[in-house]
């Protein structure tokens, strides 16, 4: 029961889960009504690669977890690192077989998100800026996915899983950007760059909050167009853009640890 516990925090499922959320919403966002199927095998691996990557993260960034997360699992042992590779892996592979049933559209967005983390935890995220790149770009296919699964005209088609792969993109740039100005003494002890060490905390916030205003006019034109009615007016204004806009103030006048690690949440 114990270790079950572990692998559970290990993965951390709610990043996970929001993964297969975001595959249903860019099904859905193809504006046919898909068949449970595909949007489920999608999803599947969407958790499972997710859970992958935050695996191999874990064991990369053990170091730089000793300072800033003393609380992971494989800081604290109560996961061998063996073990904590094998299922990465087993994940990995299951999340491929998954998109086996769906099309060969589906099975590259398997492995090129595979790869991309690969890529991301090993080297990319290093580099200042790239890192960030990287997470925003996965978080983005999530929503490709999803569409890709019920069909590939309409992927790519607007309005479609476009909208929400841009605005993702956008929101995890804003959050990555937080996250490091957060993390900026454990990611210099083990030399880490990131680009809240090259140009500030607070220009790093500035950079953020001009993210976050492009950000909001992705959510704005499909309101001008038309496209989603009024509950997706309501649910973007009053609960996505206005509260992030009141965490930047509250941010940019107490850019406090505490305050940095709420609104990267």
């Amino acid at each position: 029961m114990e270790k079950t516990l572990s692998v559970i925090l290990l993965i951390r499922p709610v990043n996970c889960l929001l993964a297969g959320v975001a595959v249903w919403v860019g099904a859905h966002m193809t504006w046919l009504d898909p068949e449970v199927v595909n949007p489920l095998l999608a999803s599947i691996a969407a958790f499972l690669i997710c859970a992958s990557g935050n695996i191999v993260n874990d064991i990369v960034d053990i170091d730089i977890d000793r300072v800033n997360r003393p609380d992971r699992v494989l800081v604290q042992g109560r996961l061998s690192m063996q073990f904590a590779i094998f299922i990465s892996i087993v994940f990995n592979i299951i999340a491929v077989l998954c998109t086996v049933f769906l099309n060969l559209y589906s099975i590259g967005m398997a492995v090129l998100a595979i790869c991309l983390l690969y890529l991301y935890n090993y080297k990319a995220k290093r580099i200042p800026v790239l890192g960030n790149l990287f997470i925003a770009l996965l978080s983005g296919m999530v929503f490709l996915t999803g569409g890709l699964a019920v069909n590939v005209e309409l992927t790519l088609a607007l309005p479609g899983p476009l909208i929400g792969a841009v605005f993702s993109i956008l929101f995890h740039l804003v959050r990555e950007i937080i996250k490091d100005t957060e993390d900026i003494e454990g990611d210099m002890s083990v030399g880490v760059k990131t680009l809240p060490q090259m140009i500030g905390e607070r220009k790093s916030v500035i950079v953020a909050g001009i993210i976050f205003l492009l950000m909001t006019l992705t959510t704005y034109y499909p309101i001008l167009k038309g496209w989603y009615g009024d509950w997706y007016k309501l649910i973007t204004v009053y609960f996505v853009d206005l509260p992030i806009l009141a965490f930047f103030i509250f941010l940019w006048g107490n850019p406090t640890k505490k305050m940095l690690s709420i609104t990267s949440i």
